[in-house]
């Protein structure tokens, strides 16, 4: 499986999927952990290397997304309060809200508003942007297992 591919499928096209279901938590949960796997595409390392969460979760911030993303992490905000939070014990900051209603990182009485369809829009353009930097060879192509063939069918 191509990287691209890879991704799309893993990351992009589960995501959208729980998100047509309205499993919002989920969805959260693997763009969060794609935004991590993208920024993987930025080393010469396996993706399955060991402690490279924070790094990657941060260049991906920073080459991606950029903008009010990177100044919201400019202290690892959204590693610490959001990835490391979610993926280890399935809970969020009491810095980060959740909304459908209110605006997509904004401070809102101090907690930064989440909205699950801007993040997945957010994540699916840092998808397309990487996709074009591995085309440019700005960004290194990882191999992929062929085991992740059998997983894309439990999508």
């Amino acid at each position: 499986m191509e990287s691209q591919e890879f991704l799309n499928t893993l990351i992009i096209k589960q995501a959208e999927k729980l998100i047509k279901n309205k499993s919002y938590l989920a969805a959260i949960i693997i763009l969060t952990i794609g935004i991590e796997v993208m920024g993987g595409f930025f080393d010469k390392k396996p993706l399955k290397s060991p402690k490279q969460s924070k790094a990657r979760f941060n260049i991906a911030i920073n080459k991606l997304f950029g903008g009010k993303y990177s100044a919201i992490n400019g202290n690892d905000t959204l590693y610490e309060m959001l990835r490391n939070q979610l993926i280890h014990s399935l809970t969020i900051s009491n810095k980060i809200q959740i909304s459908f209603e209110k605006e997509h990182l904004k401070d809102f009485d101090g907690a930064i508003i989440f909205n699950p369809i801007i993040f997945f829009d957010d994540v699916n353009k840092a998808y397309i942007k990487l996709t074009a930097m591995l085309e440019q060879k700005k960004a290194y192509s990882k191999r992929i297992s062929d085991n992740v063939i059998e997983l894309a069918q439990f999508i």
